[in-house]
């Protein structure tokens, strides 16, 4: 896993909370082994008769870790600083048909909504933060001493962040369910795989994730446990350039999404045929994916007219370029497999890397043939952003009145027999049209050590949700002691001066594609309809948007030997600054401030250093444009 930017709930990454401030915060509500939801902060709650509201009561015995209650104004709180502009919380979104939140004595709070729609009770779910503390350092939200050292309601407390390392929660005693069973939690953060495989042989290491498929058969005294992924990967087809369904369904052919499974994924994986993921509630069962058939393929693509000579490889006017991020290895691989089956039936295919700005920069102004992706599909998820005519992700230019009516009718549903039946159509639809050729969806595999007990193969929840629930079979005999992970690796490479220097020199990270498409939204106001035109039945020319988003600027440099001064080496000062940098249209930086600082040498340090950086300029509409961004600068050194 990754180390977060924050511990505040506020800022949940792309890709979800993190597992951290999971245990240091609790929602109002949460999930039975099950699935099925069950009481959390909140012992109890009703809706009103007309739908538009739902009252909660709070738990009488729940209190934030410095002793004080939990209570309603805690709540209408968090839900004001979530939804002002200045905080640009990405959790606004969520809320968007929330119309007020009202508190109703000290244990009771209303929460009263536009619309009536179907995800009521998962939108209200709201992490709570104390008004208490974050009342006297609102200014920056963002960057407060509490998105760091924060003050939570869950099982465990935040004992020490030593960033770039680890991560050490501690038992709440005064838990309302009851004091966790372990006694800290550790979340390590490696500098490489290396570093991790190490920690593992060593023993040192309980549970571990997202291991690269080929390894997890070699370790020895751990289990793996397998459970279904709520994300997909596809490949998005430019439907402006390849108009004919038949033309795409013989692509789709081509593609032995078996073989990418078993040689890629090394088995951990399932085929997907639509847009909805197995596990979830409106998943469709009964949709039959094309099967990989290079003969059809090929014949498919005679009968459309398109022909070569004998001597020719490729059919002369049939080319695709596929756009995949260069920082994804497995996406990479997936994109050269997929290349080599287009090629095996003649189309003339390439592969092109890019960064993840510039991807997303070519899927905004459409320039591209296909490219590869992927979506998570959670519990309550919006697809009119990937699949309404207008959607912010709409890249490939999909257009089906129908398609869309049905989500629209399944979105604000109440009856959930009706709205799984909407979603089942609508499947049928898109599984029907092929703008995507779904390839998989990637199995969520586990690294077990032996000792550890509480988990079951049945249980619906992620692992990392339920942490405060595990225990050991048998107390270990001996403690680690943190200060000594990562080192025994660090002293193997000793001898190799190539190999230590790649662990001192800090690595650039480029920055996944989700995450700048988080970006992309945050600051983009998203709208359902944003046109008065009625989509078609038929498959036609994307709309093109007058103003595109900003795509944000990507670092290209970073200074690699940086200054630790000598009165903070003495003091061991360790922690993070943050600089805020003005990036003119040819990446320079032009003007640097100081957000959040650390310590008065240290700060100047990290000022200095921000001068220095050079980035991959902000786009608009393929142009580049003047921008800022927030670098964090690592004291002691060692990355960013």
């Amino acid at each position: 896993m990754n180390e977060p930017t924050t511990l505040n709930p506020l800022y949940p990454s792309f890709s979800g909370l993190s597992p951290v401030s999971e245990k240091i915060f609790n929602p109002l509500h949460d999930q039975k082994p099950d699935g099925k939801v069950r009481t959390c902060l909140a012992q109890s709650w009703v809706y009103s008769e007309d739908l538009k509201s739902i009252t909660y009561t709070i738990r009488k015995d729940a209190s934030w870790h410095d002793g004080t209650p939990v209570t309603a104004k805690d709540i209408v709180f968090t839900f004001k600083q979530i939804k002002d502009p200045k905080n640009n919380s990405p959790v606004s979104q969520r809320l968007r048909y929330i119309k007020n939140v009202k508190a109703i004595g000290e244990r009771e709070v209303r929460f009263v909504f536009d619309k009536v729609y179907a995800d009521e009770l998962i939108h209200s779910n709201i992490l709570i933060i104390p008004k208490h503390i974050v009342e006297k350092d609102k200014n920056n939200l963002q960057m407060s001493n509490f998105s760091f050292s924060p003050t939570g309601n869950g099982p465990y407390k935040l004992n020490e962040w030593r960033q770039g390392e680890w991560i050490e929660l501690v038992a709440n005693n005064d838990y309302f369910r009851g004091r966790p069973l372990l006694d800290r939690i550790v979340f390590y953060f490696p500098h490489s795989l290396e570093e991790l495989l190490d920690e593992i042989n060593l023993g040192n290491i309980d549970i571990a994730f997202d291991l690269p498929p080929e390894k997890y058969d070699t370790i020895k005294g751990y289990s793996t446990i397998v459970s279904s992924g709520r994300a997909y990967t596809y490949i998005g087809w430019n439907l402006k350039r390849f108009q004919d369904r038949n033309l795409r369904k013989a692509f789709s052919m081509a593609i032995d999404r078996e073989g990418i499974i078993s040689s890629i994924l090394k088995g951990y994986g399932r085929l997907l045929n639509c847009p909805i993921t197995h596990e979830h509630w409106a998943f469709n069962p009964d949709i039959k994916g094309i099967k990989h058939n290079e003969q059809k393929a090929k014949e498919l693509l005679e009968e459309l007219g398109y022909s070569k000579k004998s001597w020719q490889q490729y059919y002369p006017d049939l080319r695709v370029e596929i756009l995949v991020e260069s920082g994804n290895p497995i996406r990479k691989e997936v994109a050269f497999y997929i290349m080599s089956d287009l090629r095996s039936i003649g189309v003339n295919t390439l592969v092109t890397e890019l960064r993840g700005s510039q991807l997303i920069d070519r899927l905004f102004n459409r320039n591209f043939d296909a490219y590869i992706l992927g979506w998570s599909v959670d519990k309550a998820f919006n697809p009119l952003l990937i699949w309404s005519p207008n959607g912010i992700y709409n890249f490939v230019g999909y257009k089906n009145k129908k398609a869309h009516d049905l989500m629209r009718k399944a979105l604000f549903s109440l009856d959930r027999k009706k709205a799984k039946k909407a979603w089942h159509e609508f499947q049928e639809i898109i599984a029907k049209d092929l703008p995507y050729t779904f390839l998989y969806t990637p199995q969520k595999i586990t690294l077990v050590k032996e000792n550890v007990a509480g988990m079951k193969h049945e249980d619906k929840r992620p692992i990392l949700s339920y942490l405060d629930e595990l225990y050991f079979k048998k107390v270990p005999s001996t403690t680690l002691n943190l200060a000594s992970l990562g080192t025994h690796y660090k002293e193997t490479q000793i001898g190799s001066e190539q190999r230590k220097a790649e662990i001192t020199t800090p690595q650039q990270t480029l920055t996944p594609t989700e995450e700048i498409l988080e970006a992309v939204t945050s600051t983009t106001t998203i709208e359902e309809e944003r046109s008065t035109e009625t989509p078609t039945e038929e498959v036609t020319t994307p709309i093109v948007e007058k103003k595109g988003p900003i795509i944000p600027p990507i670092i290209i440099y970073y200074p690699p030997k940086r200054d630790y001064p000598e009165n903070a080496r003495k003091l061991d000062v360790r922690g993070q600054v943050f600089i805020k940098v003005y990036i003119s249209k040819e990446g320079i930086v032009d003007k640097a401030d100081i957000v959040k600082g650390l310590f008065p040498s240290c700060d100047s340090a990290a000022l200095s250093d921000a001068y220095k950086c050079r980035f991959d300029p902000a786009t608009q509409d393929g142009e580049p444009v003047a921008d800022s961004q927030t670098l964090p600068f690592r004291f002691p050194p060692g990355g960013w």
